[in-house]
């Protein structure tokens, strides 16, 4: 059998969660023996070192225009090469015209369905025009979560019986780091010489990033040399929301205190989550909390919102947190910072979250 992915997220869209699964995807596809032939699209040459010894897998480029959402040349790759199955990663957004081999579509998030209002309506209308469409020739639906199956039943009525729920897995570079090596680490690449809280992902309204700049300002009333370090792109469509975060730092006179980093090497990201004092998040909505999966794979202590995805993926395996409980949470914080005992008492207690295996990823190609 033949098989193709979309690679698109893995070569173009580094520091998301879209890179991570599909990452994960290629990687395992390469040393198993599930096809005779696998080809991945590609849009980013020369391969870095990463992707060069993957052997096992043709990266291709075929000059599709996204721009237009022009998937004519895919659909004649995959009619010419006989390809037995194509997975589009990235919500569909990669599903030909026509139905010429079998079509899975994985599904992320239906956010720009759930909170229309917070995307921008370019963004809102490709996506109401290719998923519909990607749900409808697709013969396997993947999701990373019953909430979002939950979500996509409720926005597009799809057939449940259609629907798979299969966890992202989480890449096994995630292990706790060595505190001397974090610290001569974070000094040397990032001037990291400081405690710090520690988040990671999409700078956007829904991350509530506000919320963690007003946890920080308290908890520095105890630690004076406490920061708060985001890795995070920072560029495009984000500019006004991180302009209005600057705005909040500058009222709180937290100007020295909050370090933005941009977007991080992934190799780099379990230094980062092993030297905080810890990881917070206060996400209104999420589909699977990727980036909460990393740090605790790599031994930090989160603190994050109860939203119906993290109470079923990190039920004991985080300390949940409402927003206006600040007071408190500085005092946890001040406390994990103070006492290794007490820090570690704290972790021996944490549960490890839900994420799939090797064998539970690359079931959905059954």
């Amino acid at each position: 059998m033949k098989f193709c992915i979309d690679g698109l997220a893995a070569s173009n869209l580094n520091g998301t969660n879209l890179y991570s699964y599909t990452k994960e995807i290629v990687t395992l596809l390469n040393s198993s023996d599930k096809f005779d032939a696998m080809y991945a699209l590609w849009d980013n040459f020369p391969l870095s070192f990463y992707w060069k010894r993957l052997q096992n897998i043709q990266f291709m480029s075929l000059g599709i225009d996204r721009t237009q959402n022009d998937l004519s040349k895919l659909e004649e790759f995959l009619l010419a090469n006989k390809i037995d199955i194509y997975h589009s990663p990235n919500n569909g957004f990669s599903i030909p015209a026509n139905k010429v081999c079998k079509y899975i579509t994985t599904i992320h998030t239906l956010y720009p369905v759930a909170a229309k209002e917070m995307v921008d309506e370019k963004y809102y209308t490709k996506f109401m025009n290719m998923v519909p469409h990607a749900l409808e020739l697709s013969d396997s639906i993947v999701v990373n979560s019953e909430f979002t199956k939950s979500e996509l039943i409720k926005y597009f009525s799809i057939d449940e019986n259609k629907v798979r729920v299969v966890y992202p897995k989480c890449s096994e570079m995630f292990i706790r780091m060595e505190d001397s090596m974090c610290i001569n680490f974070l000094k040397r690449n990032y001037k990291i010489t400081f405690p710090y809280l520690l988040y990671v992902g999409n700078i956007t309204p829904r991350k509530n990033i506000d919320a963690i700049i007003k946890l920080l300002k308290q908890t520095k009333e105890k630690i004076k040399d406490l920061k708060l370090v985001i890795a995070g792109d920072i560029s495009g469509k984000r500019t006004d929301y991180v302009n209005d975060i600057k705005k909040l730092i500058h009222s709180y006179n937290l100007d020295s205190d909050v370090v933005f980093l941009g977007v991080v090497k992934q190799t780099h990201l379990p230094v980062l989550y092993s030297g905080a004092v810890c990881v917070v998040d206060f996400s209104e909505y999420n589909s699977y909390p990727l980036s909460t999966v990393e740090a605790l794979k790599c031994k930090a202590i989160v603190i994050c919102n109860r939203t119906d995805v993290n109470s079923k993926i990190l039920d004991q395996c985080v300390i949940f947190a409402n927003q206006p409980e600040t007071s408190s949470m500085a005092e946890f914080i001040h406390g994990i910072h103070r006492s290794t005992e007490y820090k570690n008492k704290v972790l021996s207690k944490l549960k490890i979250p839900l994420s799939s295996s090797d064998e539970e990823l690359l079931s959905i190609y059954k």
